[in-house]
Formats: structure tokens, sequence, C-alpha cells
């Protein structure tokens, strides 16, 4: 009978790799299927009554994962306004309306930065556009700066959340 002595070091060696190897596997198949998930946001202007200082953008993100995730709000309308979001074009005039608002430079993530959203939970907030654009009467086009944003799991792994929305139209009186 033929028999293969190992050292002691040569077996963690091979209970290493097995592991690193397992885990990858594993990792892998489950990013693969959160990322064919299909994404659901929307956003909209409330046409009812569009005067200048009221220009209210309805948002609204949906978390597509059957477990509870966290969203970074950084660069989403649910943090308000603390950096250039949208892109607004004025139809008449076809000039892009500057925006006024605060921008924040960031460090890492806190965990108030982030919302924490139930599986298949859909979260919705309204801002006034009016905050941080100047609007005059006109047609105007809008749509978001970015359509990438993140969510994490309980164990802190990252996914990226593409929110991918035509450009709306919308007046203002």
């Amino acid at each position: 009978m033929f028999s293969i002595h190992f050292s002691w070091e040569k077996k963690v060696f091979a209970i290493f790799i097995f592991f690193i190897t397992y885990h990858s596997i594993v990792t892998n198949k489950t990013f693969a299927n959160m990322n064919n998930i299909k994404h659901h946001c929307t956003i909209s202007i409330d046409s009812s009554s569009l005067s200048a200082n009221q220009v209210m953008l309805n948002f609204s993100i949906e978390n597509p994962y059957n477990k509870k995730m966290k969203l970074l709000m950084w660069y989403t309308p649910f943090e308000g306004f603390f950096s250039d979001l949208f892109v607004i074009t004025h139809n008449h005039t076809a000039e892009k309306l500057i925006y006024q608002g605060p921008m924040v430079k960031r460090n890492q993530p806190l965990l108030e930065d982030y919302l924490s959203i139930s599986a298949n939970e859909v979260l919705s907030t309204t801002i006034n556009l009016s905050l941080a654009y100047t609007f005059i009467p006109g047609n105007y086009q809008l749509k978001l700066k970015s359509h990438t944003f993140y969510f994490e799991d309980e164990n802190s792994n990252r996914f990226t959340f593409l929110c991918k929305m035509p450009t709306i139209e919308f007046s203002v009186k």
C-alpha cells in the first residue's frame, strides 16, 4: 500500500487554499446574482403648481434584494442639497441652470450616511429644486447627473445600483 505523509505546514497550507478557493466561488456567485437584479427607481416633478420657487421633485428607489440593505445617501436626493445632483436645462435658451447649493467634501461614510431599507421596500423623498437652482418661467429638461448609487449589505459588501431614468420635462409658470 502506498501512503503520503505531509508535514503540518503543508496540511495547513492545503486547508487555507481550499478555504480561499471555496470562499471565492461562493462570493462570486453571490455577487453575480446580486448584479443581475433589476433596479427600480423613479423621478418626477409635481406639475400641479409649478411656480419658480416651488419646483418639487419626487424621487423613489427600491431595494431589489431579498435582504435588508443600506443605501449610501451621498449624491442622492435623500441627503438633500450637498452636491450638484441634476442637469437642468432651459429649453428656450438651452442654458444649464447653475447649482447654487453647498458642495461637501467627503471622508469615509459614517453610519448616519446610510438609509436602512428592508427587502423589496421602496423609499421616497421630495425636495424643492428651487432651493438650489434659480428658475424663470419656461420649459425645462432634467436628468440625474450620476446614475450610480451604492447599497451595502450587513457584511459591508458594496453593490452598485444603476438608476437609469429618461430625461424628464416640466414647465414653470
